[in-house]
């Protein structure tokens, strides 16, 4: 949802090739976002001598549609609402043509016509020469024709991932930073309509990578029409038909024979683990890693220069296998993993003309992955694994934001061109998400818990003799149950003309409902062996819920130090949420030289639990932003412009599980003296009663005591400056600086103890059922409600100061530079250099650290004592990132690509329990405390460097003008390095976990892609 931006006076040709907004974004085949007016659709703009009897003719010679415009006094015109696509744009003197030239509209920009006062001249379309002048937004677009030359997957990530500003998400999440923001602070569009995933705001539904026909990344300054967005916006518009047929298909495969192989994980030597340390943990070398896709795709016009249809679809398949854990114990059971993954995806775009000034578009698009999980056995001494089935499950969109949201999309939108100087849009769609998993021959509610014993320093020697240390349960962790999530959205965008003036306006609404978000354990909980320090078992030791206890006291297994815990988790429930806004905008060119941008954003969101409650209702998210851009010389060779603006950001429907639903969170502490032929513990003593560490009892929830009273908005402001230059045709350059500060933060808090102290001064039992977890703004004043034992309620005020949280902080500070050779001469190249900053105490809404799932409600703030020496560089800090990417045409039949990046790694860290805090609090480690002593946030250096090449070639026969063949070669040198590690240091009780600091996730070894493409023009 790209500005529209009023005509401006400013030359550059238009047929833009990649530049970067900002100084960093660049589109390979055009400029910055210039003029944008939405993040559908761009604009023609330009000006003209002697504008008396001259009229402005534009025409889409791929579809016909026409529309002719004035000129106002002053020679400037400027046709916005115009779909992507190539235009001829003539000037009409009485009628008459005068002179012509031709131009591409790109997604959300304007394009610039360019005529000369007197003589006719012909712009051929071509690259461009000049810096765009008439915008501010920082970002790049990419072309379908850019990305079918790059070696880059077949996703929209990997389309973010090439523009300045961005780092890979944890693995955890998926998706992408932007600017130091979260994996989930994102949004996401495609033909105009919200495609971000409604459950979680993690990623977004995707569609057929070949019916991508333009993508801009914003990394920020974008106007008032985009919200909901702290981090950056991904802009998709898909391609359409035209009036001339044109189909086609490819065919590739990425053959693990082909594919390195992955690197083992082992154990870290910590000089404590006989049996574990430097030890084999993951067998990676056999891991296999096979996939193929077929694509399909038709386009055309039905009526000729008035309907048009598109329609592409494709079909991914991947299949791959890995080991369990060697120090499972049932590997020869069910130690080896077997993954077959079907995705298909779909777009049909119809398009039609109704006449010059109406216009309606309808999209449909889904894409659907299901995934057939089965274990089988594996035999450790010969690597080897058999095909003796043990279990398998059937998930259809499980994975969230790695395989897309599971979307079905049927979106309708009208663009009406009212006048010569009002132009109306309007869109209205559905998406339905579905998602859930199967599981042959189990009953999801059999009582049967799982076991967890992979470190054997935790098994006691005479039952591991006897291999009792075994899991029957063939599901573990917890379920989903089968759900649905559901949008609508509907959207209206007015511009009005007036003079100097572009005013914008617009509202939208959208309307969310999730059906069984949340989860179960499986089998009715997980029994988790223990062992406490060694001669520890006669000392005082906290176990689960920071609970002391003197292990030997409780018989069994307890006099040699062993013990089991049993944890049940529950918070499947209903939610919905509701997202609205409106905004205005006046774009004011004030000289030749000079566009000044002002607007005013306004949101509003609402979340609701599965029994109706609002429990959440934020208003007033007023967001002012301004831009300007100079034409430095007159002649749209330099370019000097800045930004300044507030940014909101929702919490998404999935909140509700955790903080509003009847959710249940409880641990207890057992010895034992033996195991059955289950794996389950006998001879159970209780060493203390269930309990929660924060709240979580299965109870109904009064909305009023999950969140704060007058919750503040979770917002961030940013400040952007910068220069472009273009020297001549073939180099340009440009540097940017952005400043970003989160001024407002939401997360929860389960520190009950202030409420419980209210209550005692003032002579009242607090109801314990009613002592939750809450929404809150970190470092504010909390005003929470408060039940008794009787029923009655109150507002109990607890001062920032009293609550002893500090203030959530995250400031992001960047230097982006970069030096572009437009496409001339055969080549087309473009290196982008980033030093940035992201520090501060909270990441954002998702937790990289611990790979929490629970998103804006980490338990990172559940204590004020977990935030002692929190501040340092967060997650998503990378202080120096190069990207350089380019293709070279070799000669008519060959060409190749290549994009590089090389990354600082990401900051360790280190997390632990503090035994005497804890005690208290009961969490385990959560602060910054590890081996007896403070261990910062950024105090333990970082993870490697990532450096990743990918190249390709190309092959395109003259004798075969249809067919094309491509290899791609991603990670060319195979440099698989350890991108996160294990950061939890040690258990509950303070003993020394044997895998910290342990690989977690590493790059993607060495693959190769092989493609076989086919096109042919009807």
């Amino acid at each position: 949802m790209l500005n529209k931006k009023l005509n401006f006076k400013k030359s550059l040709v238009a047929h833009a090739l990649f530049i970067a907004f900002g100084g960093v974004g660049t589109t390979l085949t055009m400029s910055n976002l210039a003029y944008a007016q939405s993040n559908s659709t761009g604009s023609i703009f330009g000006q003209v001598g002697t504008p008396a009897t001259a009229s402005i003719s534009i025409v889409n010679v791929e579809t016909g549609l026409k529309r002719l415009i004035s000129v106002d006094a002053s020679g400037r015109f400027n046709a916005s609402a115009l779909p992507t696509g190539h235009y001829k744009v003539d000037l009409l003197r009485d009628g008459k043509m005068a002179e012509s030239t031709e131009v591409d509209v790109i997604l959300g920009q304007g394009s610039h016509a360019i005529f000369s006062n007197g003589t006719q001249t012909v712009e051929v379309s071509g690259r461009r020469i000049k810096i765009d002048v008439s915008n501010t937004n920082n970002g790049v677009i990419f072309t379908a024709k850019d990305l079918s030359k790059l070696p880059v997957s077949n996703n929209l990530n990997a389309i973010v991932l090439l523009a300045p500003n961005t780092t890979k998400a944890d693995s955890a999440f998926g998706g992408a930073s932007f600017g130091g923001s979260a994996a989930s602070e994102n949004a996401y569009y495609i033909n105009g309509f919200p495609v971000t995933n409604p459950l979680s705001n993690l990623g977004s539904s995707e569609l057929p990578f070949g019916a991508v026909g333009q993508a801009s990344v914003i990394t920020g300054g974008f106007g008032t029409e985009f919200g909901r967005s702290i981090g950056g916006v991904l802009s998709v518009t898909t391609k359409s038909g035209t009036n001339n047929w044109e189909g086609g298909a490819s065919a590739s495969i990425s053959p693990n024979s082909l594919t390195s192989k992955t690197k083992n994980i082992y154990f870290p030597n910590t000089g404590q683990y006989l049996l574990s340390d430097g030890a084999l943990h993951f067998r990676r070398e056999l891991n296999t890693n096979d996939s193929s896709q077929s694509a399909f795709y038709l386009g055309g016009p039905i009526i000729t220069d008035k309907l048009f249809m598109f329609i592409a679809v494709d079909r991914t398949v991947s299949n791959n296998g890995a080991t369990n854990s060697e120090t499972n114990t049932t590997l020869k059971r069910d130690g080896w993993n077997d993954f077959h993954n079907n995705n298909q995806r779909y777009v049909a775009k119809f398009d039609w003309n109704i006449n010059d000034d109406h216009r309606l578009e309808w999209t449909s698009l889904g894409d659907d992955s299901k995934i057939r999980s089965r274990t089988y056995g594996y035999t450790q001494e010969t690597g080897t694994h058999n095909d003796v089935k043990f279990s398998e499950s059937n998930s259809t969109n499980a994975s969230g934001p790695k395989t897309g949201a599971g979307s079905s999309i049927n979106t309708l939108k009208y663009t009406g061109q009212l006048s010569n100087n009002l132009t109306l849009t309007a869109v209205y769609g559905e998406n339905r998400a579905t998602r859930g998993t199967s599981y042959e021959n189990y009953n999801v509610d059999t009582l049967l818990r799982a076991i967890v014993a992979d470190d054997p320093d935790v098994r006691e020697p005479e039952l591991e003799k006897k291999n009792l240390y075994q899991n029957y349960q063939k599901v573990l962790g917890n379920i989903s149950l089968p759900g649905t999530d559901t949008v609508k959205s509907s959207r209206l965008d007015l511009e009005y003309k007036l003079g100097d003036h572009t005013l914008r306006a617009g509202l939208d609404d959208i309307k969310i409902s999730s059906s069984n978000t949340g989860s179960f354990t499986a089998g009715g909980g997980t029994w988790t062996y223990g062992k406490v320090k060694d001669g520890a078992q006669n000392v005082l030791t906290n176990f689960s819920v920071g609970r002391p206890a003197i292990l030997a006291n409780y018989g069994g297994l307890g006099s040699k130090g062993y013990y089991v815990t049993l944890f049940t988790f529950s918070s499947v429930t209903d939610a919905s949420a509701r997202q609205s806004a409106q905004y205005f905008e006046d774009r004011y060119q004030v000289s030749k030289n000079l566009l000044l941008t002002a607007g005013l954003r306004n949101e509003q969101y609402s979340n609701s639990s599965g029994a109706g409650n609002k429990f959440i209702d934020v208003r007033n998210q007023i967001a002012p932003r301004f831009s300007a851009a100079w034409d430095v010389n007159g002649d749209a060779s330099l370019k000097i412009f800045g930004s300044i603006g507030r940014y909101h950001l929702q919490l998404p429907s999935q909140v509700a599980a955790r903080a509003a639903g009847v959710s249940s969170y409880l641990l207890q502490d057992f010895t034992y003296s033996g195991i059955d032929g289950q794996g389950q513990p006998t001879g159970l003593v209780k060493v203390n009663d269930p309990a929660t560490p924060d709240g979580e009892l299965g109870q109904n929830k009064d909305p009023r005591a999950v969140v704060t009273k007058d919750l503040k908005p979770n917002y961030q402001d940013e400040l952007t400056l910068g220069f472009e230059h273009a020297f001549n045709r073939d180099f340009e350059m440009g540097v940017k600086t952005t400043f970003r500060k989160l001024k407002g933060g939401i997360d929860d808090s389960c520190d009950t103890r202030q409420i419980s102290k209210y209550a005692r001064e003032h002579g009242y039992t607090p109801d314990p059922y009613q002592l939750l977890c809450y929404i809150f703004n970190p470092g504010d004043d909390i005003n929470i409600w408060s039940l008794d034992t009787t029923g009655k309620g109150r507002y109990v005020h607890i001062s920032a100061a009293d609550a002893g949280y500090p203030k959530a902080e995250r400031n992001y500070a960047a230097l982006d530079v970069y030096a572009e050779h437009p496409y001339r001469n055969g080549w087309y190249g473009k290196i982008n250099y980033t030093l940035s900053r992201s520090y501060g105490n909270m990441e954002g809404q998702t937790r990289s650290d611990t790979q929490q799932s629970d998103i804006g409600i980490s338990a990172a703030w559940d204590f004020p004592e977990f935030m002692a020496n929190s501040k340092g560089v967060l997650p998503n800090d990378r202080t120096h990132v190069l990207k350089a990417y380019g293709f070279v045409d070799l000669d008519s039949e060959w060409s190749m690509g290549g994009n590089l990046l090389l990354s600082s790694g990401r900051p360790k860290l280190c997390l632990g329990t503090n035994t005497d805090l804890d005690s208290q609090i009961g969490y385990g480690a959560e602060y910054y405390y590890c081996d007896g002593k403070v261990s910062p946030r950024g105090s333990l250096g970082r993870m490697p460097t990532e450096k990743r090449l990918d190249m390709n070639i190309t092959y395109k026969p003259n004798f075969l003008k249809e067919i094309a063949l491509k290899m791609d070669i991603f990670n060319l040198t195979n440099d698989q390095t350890v991108l996160t590690r294990r950061e939890t240091r040690e258990d509950g009780a303070g003993r020394l976990l044997n895998n910290y600091g342990e690989a977690r996730d590493t790059a993607f070894p060495r693959s190769v892609k092989f493609t076989i493409e086919y096109k042919h023009k009807f």
